[in-house]
């Protein structure tokens, strides 16, 4: 095969990737922090309240101060379907997710237990993608549980589930929720990287034509 005809196939490789090294996967990164967040209600006594604001705070251990506290709690006496929703900002590509559970600092009258985690696009239609639970030791020692997970979404929402809702049973809360992944990498391209996608199809059918020709000519 001549060297020009050579030169032609080594194009079409490079336009294909062929024998490329993978392009390296980006590190995770914490997509929740401080991000908004709305739930089922929560705890309000006046002098001390406990939203679900907090529960991506960056803050754990049940810390902080009457006016400050760390953790959600749900209003006194709830339990199984009180929720709490983390909106992300975009359908973003999700990795792991970290949960760290309440015991109402050393009161111990409330905590989660059972609960499922889930992730919706509209914050409307939610797809579970754990379901779990803090064993007693979890809650009392406010251990954190990690879940590998391979999904996307806009919204990760946090809820206390049957048959076991919650520890303590005063209501149930959350310390922190951390998700971390991707921003704005859901697997669908932007149209831009389509636009992209396509010039390099098209590119890739004229050099493969124009190979064909020229190892037609070489054989001829």
């Amino acid at each position: 095969m001549k060297p020009n005809t050579l030169a032609a196939f080594a194009a079409v490789a490079a336009v294909v990737g062929l024998g490329s090294a993978a392009t390296p996967t980006a590190a995770a990164s914490l997509l929740s922090l401080n991000a908004p967040v709305s739930c089922s209600g929560f705890y309000n006594a006046g002098s001390e309240t406990f939203p679900c604001s907090n529960v991506d705070d960056g803050k754990t251990g049940d810390s902080g101060s009457p006016s400050n506290w760390s953790f959600w709690l749900s209003p006194g006496g709830t339990n199984t379907g009180q929720f709490v929703t983390i909106d992300l900002g975009a359908v973003d590509s999700i990795s792991s997710i970290v949960v760290e559970d309440t015991h109402n600092r050393g009161y111990f009258d409330r905590g989660t237990q059972d609960f499922t985690i889930a992730v919706s696009n509209d914050d409307v239609h939610f797809t579970t993608i754990v379901t779990s639970a803090f064993s007693n030791s979890d809650w009392q020692n406010l251990t954190d549980l990690t879940y590998n997970v391979s999904a996307s979404g806009r919204y990760v929402e946090f809820t206390a589930v049957d048959p076991n809702s919650c520890w303590g049973c005063g209501s149930v809360g959350l310390n922190e929720m951390s998700v971390f992944g991707a921003a704005g990498a859901s697997g669908t391209p932007e149209p831009a990287t389509w636009a992209m996608m396509l010039i390099g199809f098209g590119g890739v059918g004229a050099v493969m034509r124009s190979a064909r020709r020229k190892v037609s000519r070489a054989l001829a």
